[in-house]
């Protein structure tokens, strides 16, 4: 992958022509009119027309019953943008490890059947995110996760992986923890609430090693890098 900072799309997401959306590279401006909440790695979900203008209300999952385009603002953590092929209703969710843990992604799952949808009309895509090849977590870290009762079936590594794609270097091992693979715990999720395999996208693009430079706040601690914030948005056409 180049470094040319490429707006990405889903090849999933993108089959449904009535909708347009676009995780954005890092320091990218997304459109003027979104939706989007003041993140705080809650399980907070509210509807676009209490998250405009941006930032005015505390919420990490937004959705939108209109053509107003919802969005998520992310580094390393997950962003993850939801079609309802029944409603046309489309949500943005910010899954981090702790709003991931409190329940976010279910929570946007549910209001989005409370308003309509079945799980089969529901398609997702998670974009770029920090991935296992880079995600070091120490074993407290760990314990917490294997407790919490949506995490059904994470996935990790004792060995750090091999990401073939990387544009700069891997993460350094700092804890002689695990490698936890965030993606993949999104997945699950989406998988427990009845979403079908088949309709869950993941853009295997690591945050950390892969993406355009100054995406990862993890990196950014790490060798000072900076780094901007990436957002992702999508919105039923009007």
């Amino acid at each position: 992958m180049s470094d040319a900072s490429p707006v990405r799309t889903s090849a999933l997401l993108a089959s449904l022509d009535w909708l347009d959306h676009a995780f954005l590279p890092a320091g990218m401006a997304p459109p003027e009119e979104i939706a989007c909440g003041h993140q705080r790695h809650t399980a907070t979900v509210v509807m676009a027309e209490e998250a405009f203008p941006r930032k005015q209300r505390e919420a990490d999952a937004v959705i939108a019953t209109g053509p107003r385009p919802v969005a998520v603002y992310t580094a390393d953590c997950l962003p993850v943008l939801i079609a309802d092929t029944r409603q046309r209703n489309v949500a943005a969710v910010h899954a981090g490890l702790k709003g991931a843990l409190a329940g976010v992604l279910p929570q946007a799952i549910d209001r989005l059947i409370e308003a309509g949808a079945t799980p089969d009309s529901l398609f997702a895509a998670i974009g770029p995110a920090i991935a296992p090849c880079c995600y070091e977590l120490g074993e407290e870290m760990l314990n917490t996760i294997l407790v919490n009762p949506l995490a059904t079936a994470p996935r990790w590594f004792t060995l750090q992986p091999l990401n073939k794609q990387a544009v700069r270097p891997q993460a350094r091992a700092a804890h002689q923890g695990v490698w936890f693979d965030l993606p993949a715990l999104g997945r699950q999720m989406l998988l427990d609430r009845g979403i079908p395999a088949a309709q869950i996208d993941i853009l295997p693009v690591c945050t950390y090693c892969c993406a355009e430079a100054q995406s990862s706040y993890r990196r950014n601690t790490h060798f000072s890098d900076g780094y901007a914030l990436r957002y992702s948005w999508i919105r039923r056409k009007a």
